[in-house]
């Protein structure tokens, strides 16, 4: 391979550059006619755009965003604070397409492109014009946060309307959104509030009825059932010891035959200290009071009468007596014994009550913790609640209204600048081209590189 054909350029491999690069003015010599062919097409195209060119023009306003008012000691907000990923959602549905199309409907946009163009195209045109973005903060732990809304249009005063409108949404979706979240929150606990009150209701029945079935077993009682016994058993033994005298003296009565008259005044004693002891423990109307009142009145008839036919009718009629008040006394024995086993069943099953009494307390404390924790919630919220309808929560509020603005985003001066550069560019970059393509000889260091052999000499340019 010739040399020519490893560079046919004549490009320095120290260094890369082409040759022409370094004789501009032969280059323009060479080229001037597609220059300037293409930098009048460039002016023209400029001159066109430009004079098509419709100018936009954008307006901001801005929205102050601010925690809650009132110290958090004194009221607990129910609802989340206003952060970056609160607000993009918030963002998120100003941006909807409802909202949007209503807003197109309000201000009468698009007016020319309204009968042809789908609605959906409008909204997202208009859509593509909007930006909202949070501006820096200088303080890293600051309580508020603002946040701009700009919208760009082709008429100031549309853009600045808009701009305003979409910062109003803005606050009224903040506000709309508050009190919707501390709307439900407080109806969700007082959801909660009546769940546990009907559990601790239903709890306090199942104590009641538990109470009734169990009356008289309950460990509250079990004093009253001791002392109870303890009565009983007292009772008990003092009848025990009357029906063993009233049999002793049935024997005495029937081996010594003594005389019914002294007999009659021995038991008139003895049902005398008898009717004593039953009014210490009694009333005067206890049933044993009364028999023992009668037997006495009975036996006084007998022994101021002196007898009733002899002394063997006086011994019978007494032997009888005696007979029928010990059966009297057996009889109220078994009463006793009777009582004594129901009280004695009571204290026995008192202890294994007593512990599912405890359990059901203690379930029903457990909910009434529920239930006043619930209540207090309710009342916290039912406080957010007022907090966010007074508008002392977190609010968010228009800090700056935007403004008309007076000048285009990209002005026609900007454009036809812009225009002007790139024809320039767009001449260079066809001459560069057409060297590339059609390389000529530019200089002797150029011809040298591509020749094997010296140059001997050079001749002057002979115009």
């Amino acid at each position: 391979m010739s040399r020519e054909e490893q560079d046919p350029w004549g490009e320095e491999e120290s260094l890369g550059i082409p040759e022409f690069l370094f004789d501009p003015a032969g280059v323009a010599r060479r080229r001037w006619l597609p220059v300037v062919i293409c930098f009048v097409i460039g002016v023209m195209a400029t001159v066109g755009v430009t004079y098509a060119w419709k100018p936009t023009y954008v307006a901001l306003s801005t929205v102050l965003i601010t925690s809650q008012q009132i110290p958090r000691e004194f009221v607990k907000s129910t609802v989340q604070e206003d952060t970056l990923s609160n607000i993009n959602a918030m963002i998120g549905k100003i941006l909807s397409t409802q909202n949007l199309s209503n807003l197109i409907d309000a201000r009468d946009l698009f007016q020319a492109q309204r009968e042809t163009t789908p609605r959906i195209a409008l909204v997202n045109e208009m859509r593509s014009n909007i930006e909202a973005y949070p501006l820096p903060s200088h303080s890293k732990r600051a309580s508020s946060i603002v946040f701009a809304i700009s919208y760009e249009s082709e008429k100031p005063a549309e853009a600045a309307d808009i701009a305003n409108a979409l910062a109003a949404l803005f606050v009224e979706s903040s506000i709309s959104r508050r009190n919707r979240q501390a709307q439900r929150t407080t109806a969700f606990l007082r959801q909660e509030l009546r769940r546990d009150e009907d559990e601790l209701r239903e709890q306090g029945r199942l104590i009641s009825e538990f109470r009734r079935e169990h009356r008289g077993n309950l460990p509250g009682e079990l004093e009253t059932n001791l002392r109870k016994l303890d009565l009983l058993t007292s009772r008990r033994e003092s009848i025990t010891d009357q029906v063993a005298e009233k049999q002793n003296r049935l024997l005495e009565i029937a081996s010594t035959g003594a005389a019914v008259p002294s007999e009659s005044r021995v038991l008139l004693e003895e049902l005398q200290r008898q009717l004593a002891r039953e009014l210490a423990a009694h009333t005067d109307e206890h049933p044993n009071v009364i028999a023992l009142r009668e037997r006495i009145v009975r036996l006084n008839e007998v022994v101021a009468s002196g007898g009733l036919g002899g002394e063997n009718s006086q011994m019978n009629i007494v032997l009888a007596s005696e007979r029928r008040e010990i059966a009297r006394l057996q009889g109220t024995l078994a009463k006793i014994d009777e009582d004594v086993a129901i009280v004695n069943e009571r204290i026995d099953a008192t202890p294994g009550i007593a512990e599912q009494l405890t359990a059901l307390e203690q379930k029903e404390g457990v909910l009434r913790d529920d239930y006043l924790s619930s209540l207090r919630k309710v009342e916290e919220a039912e406080l957010a609640e007022s907090l966010e309808s007074a508008h002392q929560g977190g609010q968010v509020s228009v800090l700056d209204e935007a403004s008309r603005p007076s000048s285009p985003v990209r002005p026609r001066w900007m454009i036809a600048l812009i225009g002007f550069a790139a024809s320039i560019a767009l001449a260079l970059g066809i001459a560069v081209l057409l060297e590339l393509i059609d390389p000529v000889v530019a200089t002797a260091r150029h011809l040298e590189n591509l020749s094997e052999g010296p140059i001997l000499g050079t001749l002057p340019h002979i115009g």
